[in-house]
């Protein structure tokens, strides 16, 4: 039952993705969603591409090791985004850009760094698809009968297809499905049977240490290091400054940017509590980072088993989309409206 959820959600991703494609006719559509998206599509998008595999599986593998402390890789994410959207969002948006390299060269010139950029953002974005890939692909490989290689590919052609099919309309609709299933899947599902597995959380306060319970367990220098790579990572990022550009206003990119950074922290919260109970429950893991799926298999029960893993592949995959479209936009061309087919770029 848990693989046919997983094949039901990839079939959906591949149909939302020629769908979406009918609406990508121009560059700007293809791009940045001709820049119309409103407050509820633009939240849902930039909380499920800033929720990736660390955010996720990482989150509770954090809360697994350190207990409610593990929560902070998340919250700076959190911070980042929420820094971002007050402070800078508005005056990005209204700049009317495609990428951050454009943004240098309007503010310095040809020969102000835009090119260099260019590759660094390159370079930066491909790293992040490439390593969200691997990391849906490691589910798949344990729940389908395929090697590895066969889950990257599995996986990587279904990223492919729908984000090249309609661009940033496929993948904010695809987004949109994801962040249904994470939403579902982490806070309805997850987190309650976690909590109903450790006995509640009277229950899980008696298996543990009382370290688990201390906001600090992780250490000063562990926490300021996840601001650091993860706060400071959300304002410079290709990946999101493009869901800035798809903002239908300043407004939507200031406020909705501030909803997102909210559920995000809720998210870190959640993933941290689901860890410290899987702690409680399952205290003989080899790697915090099996608490995620463990739980999933062990403790919820077959079929809602499957949604709680669809949204860890969801977090995984909106995560891959949004580098693999970033990528595909790093250059520093003028940013003019053109004819654009369902594959891509100019016909």
């Amino acid at each position: 039952m848990n693989v046919l959820v997983i094949v039901l959600y990839l079939i959906a991703m591949v149909v939302i993705g020629l769908w979406a494609a009918r609406r990508a006719r121009t560059a700007t559509d293809y791009r940045v969603a001709g820049r119309r998206l409103g407050t509820g599509l633009y939240t849902s998008t930039m909380a499920a591409v800033v929720l990736g595999g660390a955010s996720t599986v990482g989150g509770v593998g954090l809360g697994y090791q350190y207990g409610i402390s593990g929560m902070w890789l998340v919250v700076a994410i959190a911070v980042g985004l929420g820094v971002l959207s007050l402070f800078f969002a508005a005056r990005i948006q209204s700049l009317k850009v495609f990428t951050v390299s454009q943004m240098l060269q309007l503010r310095y010139g040809a020969k102000g760094g835009a090119t260099a950029s260019s590759f660094v953002m390159l370079a930066y974005t491909i790293m992040i698809a490439v390593t969200s890939t691997a990391a849906y692909a490691a589910i798949f490989s344990v729940l389908f009968p395929i090697s590895r290689p066969w889950a990257i590919l599995l996986g990587g052609a279904v990223v492919i297809a729908y984000s090249v099919l309609g661009g940033m309309w496929s993948i904010t609709l695809t987004d949109l499905m994801q962040f249904v299933f994470m939403t579902v899947g982490i806070f309805a599902i997850l987190l309650p049977f976690s909590l109903a597995a450790g006995g509640g959380w009277s229950g899980i306060r008696e298996r543990l240490d009382s370290s688990f319970f201390d906001l600090g367990a992780m250490g000063l220098q562990g926490i300021i290091t996840q601001f650091v790579i993860y706060g400071f990572g959300m304002l410079i990022g290709q990946d999101i400054w493009q869901r800035v550009f798809t903002a239908r206003s300043p407004g939507v990119a200031r406020w909705g940017g501030v909803i997102s950074a909210g559920y995000v922290a809720l998210y870190g919260v959640a993933g941290a509590l689901i860890g410290t109970a899987a702690a409680a429950v399952l205290p003989t893991l080899e790697m915090p980072d099996e608490a995620f799926a463990a739980m999933a298999q062990q403790h919820v029960p077959v079929g809602l088993g499957g949604v709680v893993l669809a949204a860890g592949v969801a977090a995984m995959m909106s995560t891959a989309s949004g580098a693999t479209i970033a990528a595909g936009c790093c250059g520093r061309a003028p940013p003019r409206p053109a004819p654009c087919g369902p594959w891509g770029w100019g016909l």
